[in-house]
């Protein structure tokens, strides 16, 4: 500052010699910093803030232009879609691990595992939305506005598996408009927290009459932390609004205008330049010299004139191009495959399919993650302990330690194979070689290896009651390659 201010002051007497002095100053300020710090590159001065900073100003704007993008921009819903398919799916299956090396483990497990299910359809306090689909739109808040808030509730209804249940708010319920100080906490958007140790004490919402305070044990939020002491989320989908913004209006401005020129079938040339308004009207007591087809008019031309038909270049050659390239960066924003996010799977073969294959299932593993530990295991926990004191399970010394009985593990959603033949292949030798578990495997494929060996039972039962025999299918199928492309 004293530099400039030194610069500055020369400049009124000598402006040459403040020119000199100020290009002299920032060849050194060069030498110092890295590239990307050195100054007067393009103008580009960004501001900086702390994180909740930024997204109270920003998040309320960025919420509405996302979901606006995602009822009327096709691909922000197709990303919204694909990842809510492959990050919950029809649900996460509950494998229990409580009691684990004990002897009886597996009828408590099993007793465990059935309390939850019969919790699972009564999970919403609106009787609307198993827990399953709760999930779900969870994960399309998370995408859409950048998190999501559920609030433990207690319903009075007797005929409930129990009364704990959930309800989804979304977040733009949370305020601190009104909401009091309590004790030396701070409020910020919403949240309260201890200042000094960044700790979420509760959150406030708004009401009709004055913001409601839940504690935080009963608010189960979910988002992304990029930042430290972040306490509300944004939408990951903000990088790629301008994109899909502008990309939307080419689309529309393409098609507008391929319409407008579809309008125009030919265009009459006349060398009469000076009376050409006046061949455009009809002489009097003349009937014009028309034709009418059923999609369009012929008309008769005077002497000297002649037709051009209408040439249409829209869209052009670069439109197809340049809509791959915007898609491209949408795919990186949303982390959705472009072939999966345009439809467009031109080109693609099995050895592409099973990198981009490898690379998405990369990705949802943290989904996955993110989704079990912040939402599946509390509402597991909580479920568990209201089981418990509701008299729903009978677990020996649960109050002693809890966690031997919630100790879990869950299925995630899982993917078919690409070439169910190569695949299973290499399963047989990876078993065989003691890489790999039959559990992983059905996991992989988002079964429950429990209940994948009940189906199987089952099925050789029913096989067993038509007197046949596992040969005998078998030699069917291979005798008739359409029902086995049909299983595949």
């Amino acid at each position: 500052m004293i530099g400039r201010f030194v610069d500055n002051l020369v400049g009124v007497f000598n402006p040459k010699a403040q020119l000199s002095r100020m290009a002299a100053r920032e060849l050194i300020q060069g030498k110092r910093q890295y590239a990307a710090a050195k100054p007067g590159i393009g103008g580009w001065s960004p501001t900086d803030s702390d994180a909740n900073t930024e997204i109270r100003t920003s998040s309320p704007q960025v919420r509405r232009r996302v979901r606006q993008l995602v009822r009327d921009f096709p691909y922000f819903g197709r990303a919204i879609d694909v990842l809510t398919a492959l990050t919950v799916g029809q649900g996460y299956i509950l494998q229990s691990q409580a009691l684990p090396g004990d002897e009886g483990s597996r009828a408590v497990r099993a007793a465990i595992e059935d309390a939850f299910k019969r919790w699972q359809d009564q999970a919403d306090i609106a009787g609307k939305l198993s827990f399953p689909e709760i999930c779900q739109l969870a994960k399309r808040q998370e995408l859409e506005t950048g998190e999501y808030f559920l609030i433990k509730r207690q319903s009075q209804d007797t005929k409930r598996f129990l009364p704990f249940c959930l309800q989804a708010i979304e977040a733009d319920r949370l305020t601190s408009n009104g909401a009091p100080v309590v004790r030396t906490n701070k409020i910020d958007q919403g949240v309260e927290f201890n200042p000094e140790t960044g700790e979420v004490l509760a959150y406030w919402f708004e009401t009709e009459r004055h913001p409601l305070r839940v504690a935080v044990a009963d608010v189960i939020h979910g988002y992304v932390m990029q930042r430290p002491g972040q306490l509300r989320g944004i939408s990951p989908f903000a990088p790629g609004v301008l994109a899909a913004l502008e990309l939307g209006e080419y689309l529309a401005a393409e098609i507008e205008g391929a319409k407008m020129a579809a309008k125009y079938l030919a265009f009459i040339e006349s060398p009469d330049l000076s009376g050409f308004q006046d061949l455009r009207g009809v002489a009097p007591g003349v009937a014009p010299r028309k034709e009418y087809l059923e999609n369009a008019v012929l008309e008769y031309l005077r002497p000297g004139e002649k037709i051009n038909l209408a040439s249409h270049n829209r869209p052009g050659n670069n439109f197809d191009p340049f809509v791959r390239l915007v898609l491209r960066m949408l795919s990186v924003t949303t982390g959705v495959p472009y072939e999966m996010l345009s439809g467009d799977y031109t080109g693609i073969n099995y050895s592409t399919m099973r990198v981009c294959r490898n690379d998405l299932s990369q990705v949802l593993k943290i989904h996955h993650g993110r989704m079990i530990e912040h939402l599946c295991m509390p509402v597991f926990r909580e479920v568990l302990r209201q089981a418990v004191l509701a008299g729903r399970l009978t677990l020996p010394n649960y109050w002693a330690d809890p966690s031997r009985y919630s100790k879990a593990k869950w299925v995630s959603p899982g993917m078919e194979s690409i070439d169910p033949l190569k695949e299973s292949k290499a399963h047989v030798d990876q078993l065989n070689s003691l890489l790999r578990s039959p559990q992983e495997i059905a996991a992989a494929r988002g079964r429950d290896y429990e209940e994948l060996l009940d189906e199987i039972l089952e099925a050789e039962r029913m096989i067993a009651d038509r007197g046949l025999s596992r040969g005998e299918v078998s030699t069917a199928l291979a005798g008739n390659p359409a029902a086995i492309e049909d299983e595949e």
